[in-house]
């Protein structure tokens, strides 16, 4: 990855902090609190669940992925809490 599409990674995830929007997988913002956004977290956490699965045990790689999935799974229900909230 050269350093111009690692500074411009970097600042669309600052800025998906700062805004509350989700930088989905085909480079687009959504907001976090929307179907897009649980649809993509849950893309991502299968291909996570798929490479982390083809990785040794007991790996630096699996232990990285166990961490990125924890991650995931932690957005994953803040979007499905609000989702749920907009069907009652």
């Amino acid at each position: 990855m050269s350093r111009k599409s690692l500074r411009s990674l970097v600042r669309r995830i600052l800025l998906e902090q700062a805004s509350g929007k989700h930088l989905c997988l085909d480079g687009g913002f959504v907001p976090v609190e929307s179907q897009e956004c649980y649809d993509d977290i849950c893309k991502r956490i299968e291909d996570a669940r798929e490479t982390r699965n083809l990785c040794s045990m007991q790996s630096d790689a699996r232990d990285h992925y166990n961490g990125v999935l924890k991650v995931l799974r932690r957005k994953q229900r803040k979007a499905k809490k609000f989702i749920d909230s907009l069907d009652n």
